[in-house]
C-alpha cells in the first residue's frame, strides 16, 4: 500500500472538469463518534483519464502508438480515527499495445490530488506504475491497490471538502492531444 499523506493547505480556485460523478464511498451523514461521516468524494479528471504514449519523434498517427491506456474506475472505503480520515483506493487501468511497441513492458504513471490542500507537495502523489504485456496478449485490464491517503480533519469538518481527483500524469503535449481527442 502507498501511502499518501495529505496536510493542510488552500483550495485550487478554479473548479476542474470531470468525467466521473462524485461517489460516496461509504458512510453516514453526521461528524460524532457513535456515526463517521462519508468517505470524500472522488472524480476522474476528463482530460488526464486517458494517455497515448507515441514512439520517439514527430510522428503522431495510429502506427506511432507504443502504448494507450485508460483509468476505467476505482472502488475505496474509507475509516476514521483520532486523526482524520484513512481511505484506500484501488485504481482499475485498461491497457493497450501499439502497432509501435518495440518491447511488452512500459510504465505508466497516474496521479492522486486532493486540491483543498494545494499548493503543498502533498496534495498531489504519482504513482508509476509497471506494466507488462504479458506474450500474445496486446490488451489487458489491470488494478492498481496501492493507495492509501491520511486525511487530517478538524471536529465536525465536512469530508467533502477533501474532494479526490484522478488522472494520468500527462506532459503537455499529452494533454494537448487528449483535449484534441476528447472521448
Amino acid at each position: 500500500m502507498r501511502e499518501f499523506a495529505a496536510p493542510r493547505g488552500r483550495a485550487f480556485g478554479p473548479a476542474l472538469s470531470v468525467l466521473a460523478m462524485a461517489v460516496a464511498l461509504a458512510g453516514c451523514s453526521s461528524l460524532t463518534k457513535s456515526e463517521p461521516p462519508p468517505c470524500p468524494p472522488v472524480y476522474i479528471l476528463s482530460d488526464a483519464s486517458h494517455i497515448t504514449k507515441f514512439r520517439p519523434g514527430a510522428g503522431r498517427d495510429l502506427t506511432d502508438v507504443e502504448v494507450e491506456a485508460e483509468i476505467v474506475g476505482f472502488k475505496g472505503e474509507c475509516g476514521y480515527d483520532a486523526k482524520g480520515a484513512n481511505v484506500d483506493l484501488s485504481v482499475s487501468l485498461d491497457l493497450k499495445r501499439g502497432p509501435a511497441a518495440v518491447s511488452r513492458e512500459a510504465t505508466l504513471s497516474y496521479f492522486v490530488a486532493i486540491p483543498k490542500f494545494y499548493p503543498a507537495d502533498e496534495a498531489k502523489a504519482v504513482i508509476a506504475v509497471p506494466v507488462v504485456f504479458p506474450e500474445g496478449v496486446d490488451s489487458f485490464r489491470i488494478t492498481d491497490e496501492g493507495v492509501r491517503m491520511q486525511i487530517p480533519l478538524k471536529n465536525r469538518e465536512l469530508i467533502d471538502q477533501y474532494v479526490i481527483y484522478l488522472g494520468f500524469q500527462t506532459t503537455a503535449d499529452e494533454l494537448e492531444q487528449n483535449r484534441r481527442t476528447k472521448r
